[in-house]
């Protein structure tokens, strides 16, 4: 009888619990201040291995205080691989727009696997955007066009993501560690 009260209580808190879990969107997570919000965004999800990702992204921040674009990298039962901060410069930290490029190896191994870019901002106060996330596979394909809305955003370069793409089977054969 007593073990059943227990778990009655157990489980209330639970519930009770779980109900400030719930999502805030942009709210700052520090609380000063308001976070960036990511606007758009854009990158093709197949490209040919050796080719460079373009990730279009368009933010902006109401406090005009964004200064990190920050990437992460996982792959399908691997996790995060590798993660890479680019600045904004102090002129566009109130509203970015532009393209983030990926360089990738020439390796026809990476067809096997798929990856997932994930990508927020970040302003000077702690403050992060929502995620935006990219599914990411390589084939033997044509370039990408770039749609029609970021043309004006083709000469724009934000900066450059610095992780290194490795095939699962690249790694095996180095000795990788994944953790």
């Amino acid at each position: 009888m007593l073990k059943r009260a227990f778990i009655m209580i157990a489980l209330t808190w639970i519930v009770w619990g779980s109900g400030s879990c719930t999502k805030h969107g942009r709210q700052s997570q520090t609380g000063k201040g308001e976070a960036p919000e990511i606007i758009d965004s854009y990158a093709a999800e197949v490209i040919r291995s050796g080719e460079t990702l373009r990730v279009y992204l368009k933010a902006r921040d109401k406090d005009g205080d964004m200064r990190n674009i920050i990437a992460r990298l996982s792959q399908t039962g691997r996790g995060v691989t590798g993660a890479s901060s680019t600045p904004i410069e102090e002129q566009h930290s109130e509203e970015v727009a532009g393209y983030l490029a990926l360089r990738t190896p020439r390796d026809r191994r990476l067809g096997r696997d798929r990856f997932t870019l994930r990508i927020f901002v970040e302003d000077s106060q702690g403050n992060r955007s929502e995620t935006a996330e990219f599914p990411l596979r390589f084939a033997n394909v044509p370039p990408a066009e770039i749609p029609e809305k970021w043309e004006k955003f083709e000469d724009r370069s934000l900066g450059f993501i610095k992780i290194t793409v490795k095939s699962s089977a690249r790694r095996r054969s180095r000795g990788d560690r994944w953790f």
